[in-house]
């Protein structure tokens, strides 16, 4: 399922619970949050994506998941100066050193970021990355992008 289609999905879904307490509205609850090694080149073993922020690019993706939800303290929706929509994403202490380690391998590299097993982007890291804060773009719209920030960060 695409991943538009889904948000378009759940955001129906939104509409025929609003009032109820006990529903969920966009992916608060089930947004899978990963960062693969990525390439442009296929490779044996690694899945076959295409790209969201970039239809038509095909990706590979490497099994091993270098990051995931449990890796991440807060995530939060943001527009830059020039309006492009983008989630901030603030590590725990374990995720900001695995970040770091997996941007040092991956220098010059592809890394891909999947929201429930789509390849949103997958950009080329062109420095390793030292802080606990990095920024993921891809989204259509503002509102799209904090359903999805919503679900990224575990409840604590």
């Amino acid at each position: 399922m695409a991943f538009v289609s889904h948000v378009k999905k759940i955001a129906a879904a939104s509409i025929l619970c609003t009032g109820l307490a006990a529903c969920a509205t966009g992916y608060s609850q089930s947004t899978r949050f990963e960062i693969h090694a990525a390439s442009l080149a296929e490779s044996p073993d690694w899945q076959k994506a295409n790209l969201l922020d970039d239809p038509g690019t095909t990706v590979y993706v490497a099994p091993e998941v270098l990051l995931d939800n449990s890796d991440v303290a807060l995530a939060n929706a943001r527009k830059d100066l020039g309006g492009q929509v983008l989630i901030i994403i603030q590590m725990t202490p374990a995720g900001t050193i695995r970040m770091g380690a997996a941007s040092r391998v991956l220098l010059r590299q592809r890394m891909a970021v999947m929201i429930n097993g789509e390849v949103l982007t997958a950009p080329v890291v062109s420095a390793p990355l030292s802080g606990n804060r990095f920024a993921i773009t891809g989204f259509k719209s503002f509102e799209e992008a904090q359903q999805v920030a919503e679900g990224i960060a575990p409840k604590r």
